[in-house]
């Protein structure tokens, strides 16, 4: 995708920040949206807009060819302690944005963001119409989402493009090593010299470096074949004890085995490991990062 006329919102969040910065990289027009005082991206069109307010988004012209929504709360735990900031930042937010998108009477592709959290967990790997069973109200914000995008869609002629993402890891504009499981790994092994795993580790994820995830997004997200459908990010099948053993490894940390607190059991999906299959079709992608190779340039670096 290219010479195309972008908007990014929650562009200082993790995955937008990297979208910004592959889509300015790779020659599109970008307008970034997030609510800090300045961009995490340097050198692209920036403005402070709380979408949650349908009236902030009066000035924005929707005469582009996609709006990148990736804006809103994350959290496991966060999202009972404060459903009401959680259902008006991810669900209102985006409700506001399509209504918008909408009443101005253009129609760019709006593309969204889910997550490995809307599916019921399963020993093989999982396809997009595999059942869903949302158990955080996170999940639910995500999966409700996506019934938005389909309804104005149908109702509106709004095109979406929705992804869901299992465990991404990397950066590559920060200083950070990495967001999320990995990131919570490292912290552990770098803070207290320990990492623990809940049960035996053998639950399995799809890690995707964010470089990959973005070019998966940016090459698939404006192809026809990706009009008002979803799909799974594509990456590496690996157990939560692969993962924590390699940077264990790494870091010269060991390994903690520890019973998995009730109220995680209670949310836990199991094996969220995904089948690929739809999006190589559409973009027959090979990954650039491994999380072995990511690793060692970590070693590289000298951390």
């Amino acid at each position: 995708m290219i010479n195309k006329k972008c908007l990014v919102f929650g562009a200082n969040g993790y995955i937008g920040s990297h979208l910004v910065h592959f889509l300015v990289a790779t020659g599109n027009s970008v307008t970034a949206f997030g609510l800090r005082p300045e961009s995490i991206v340097a050198g692209v069109e920036y403005r402070i807009v709380d979408i949650v307010n349908p009236k902030n988004l009066n000035a924005i012209s929707w005469d582009v060819d996609v709006v990148f929504v990736f804006s809103g709360l994350t959290g496991t735990y966060a999202g009972f302690q404060r459903p009401q900031e959680f259902l008006m930042a991810n669900e209102m937010g985006l409700l506001n944005i399509i209504e918008s998108i909408a009443n101005a009477g253009f129609k760019p592709r709006v593309v969204f963001p889910s997550t490995r959290l809307v599916y019921q967990g399963s020993d093989i790997a999982l396809r997009e119409d595999d059942p869903l069973n949302p158990k955080t109200i996170y999940a639910a914000n995500k999966l409700a989402c996506e019934h938005l995008l389909h309804i104005y869609s149908h109702s509106f002629g709004i095109e979406y493009t929705v992804y869901r993402i299992c465990v991404p890891y990397g950066n590559m504009i920060g200083a950070e090593y990495s967001y999320g499981t990995i990131g919570a790994f490292i912290s552990q092994a770098r803070m207290m010299g320990i990492i623990k795993i809940f049960g035996d580790g053998s639950l399995r994820r799809t890690f995707t470096h964010v470089g990959d995830l973005c070019n998966q997004i940016i090459n698939s997200c404006m192809q026809d074949g990706s009009r008002n459908e979803t799909f799974n990010i594509s990456g590496e099948d690996m157990s939560l004890k692969w993962v924590a053993e390699s940077i264990a490894s790494q870091f010269g940390a060991r390994l903690e085995y520890v019973p998995f607190p009730d109220r995680d059991l209670r949310i836990e999906s199991g094996h969220t490991v995904f089948n690929s299959t739809k999006i190589q079709r559409l973009f027959p992608f090979r990954p650039i990062h491994t999380i072995e190779n990511w690793l060692e340039g970590l070693s590289n670096a000298g951390h």
